[in-house]
Formats: structure tokens, sequence, C-alpha cells
């Protein structure tokens, strides 16, 4: 099986390649640091079994990788390893194709065996992933339609052009302790950290139009 591998910690990516070309004979590992060095080996090399792909990158994030392969029509298959276990930006790589989620803790044996059952045809998740991927996938209905009000998405759009808590207030004729009630609220239902956070989240959901 040939893999491509796009992380860009040099350290963790040869150590993968190495672990998995000692595990398995038939893994053959080409390691990019650079998104758009595995580009445009893939657009030279159509021979690439998988692409093991980190969601966060300097240069193009995962998600914005995923949509490069499409537009340049490289239908190389996709599988997400990654150390962060961001339900959000997941479901949307997910949504886009990915065939899976393999987390950086798991051993070289859970790593070859998954991808041996990728390339079989399976979509392999953790279960406790695959349980939080089900309730993102039904929340992302429930949040547009419903779970996030009118005030709500205005505070929402507020916080996304920069207002701080007290400007809010203002230009919604509101308390202080409204604008932070509907937040906390807002943070909760969408799993956010932080505001930055928060506005991204919303916007992946389609809460929020896309700026």
């Amino acid at each position: 099986m040939k893999l491509l591998s796009l992380d860009d910690h040099p350290l963790f990516s040869s150590g993968l390649k190495e672990a998995l070309s000692n595990y398995h004979p038939d893994f053959q590992i080409v390691s990019t640091l650079r998104a758009k060095d595995a580009l445009d080996y893939l657009m030279e090399n159509r021979d690439v079994d998988l692409v093991i792909l980190d969601l966060s990158m300097p240069e193009m994030d995962g998600i914005s990788f995923i949509k490069a392969l499409a537009a340049r029509e490289i239908i190389t298959p996709v599988v997400i390893m990654s150390a962060k276990e961001d339900l959000v930006v997941l479901h949307e790589a997910l949504k886009l194709g990915a065939l899976g989620f393999l987390p950086k803790t798991w051993s070289v044996q859970q790593l070859a065996e998954a991808l041996i059952e990728i390339q079989n045809g399976a979509i392999v998740i953790p279960d406790h992933i695959a349980r939080g991927l089900k309730r993102i996938s039904k929340s992302a209905v429930e949040h547009s339609q419903s779970l996030l009000g009118e005030r709500q998405l205005q505070i929402l759009d507020l916080v996304r052009k920069g207002l701080s808590n007290q400007g809010i207030a203002s230009v919604l004729y509101i308390s202080e302790a409204t604008v932070k009630s509907h937040l906390q609220a807002i943070f909760k239902i969408l799993g956010a950290k932080s505001r930055i956070d928060c506005v991204c989240k919303a916007e992946q959901l389609k809460i929020l139009p896309p700026k």
C-alpha cells in the first residue's frame, strides 16, 4: 500500500514513516511537510492509495487541503490523523469524503490495522469519536433551526465583527450580563472554547454564513 503522509512536524512525520515501514513490509510511505508539496506530488503520482492528513497545518489546514484535492480532480482517498479531537472540524472533513480518524495516540499496530481496514473499504473512527460525531450531526440541524434564537444569532454575528461584550450590549440595548449569559449558552451549544473558536464552529455548521 502506497501512503502519503502530510504532517508539518518533521519528527512525527519521520517517526511514522519508519514505524509503519518496519511494522509492515507492504507499506510504502512518502512523507511531506507542506501541503503544496503534497498536492504537487499527488498531481504527478496517481498511484498513491491513501493520504494520511493532519488537520492543523500552518499554510493550509486539512479542510482546505481536501477541497484543494477536489478542485484538482485528485481522487486519492484521505484519512485524518491528528492529536486534536475537534469534532466540528472532523465532521466537516468526513462530509468532504475523509475515510476516518486515526488518533496520534494509537500504537503502530492499531494504525497499521486501521489502514488495512480502510484499504479494504471500511471507515475507521474510534467509538468515542463516533458517538461525538453522531451528536454533532444531530445538533447541526437543530442548531440552525432552533437551538440558537434570533438574539443569540445577533450576538454571534457581532462577536464575529469583533465587538466586546460592552459593545454588543450597546448595539442591542441590553445589559452586559445578558450578553454574557447568551454567550455562555452559545459556547455550550457549540462546544467552543473561545470567541474565535465559537465563530469558526458556527460558520462550519452553517449557523453563520461565511464571510
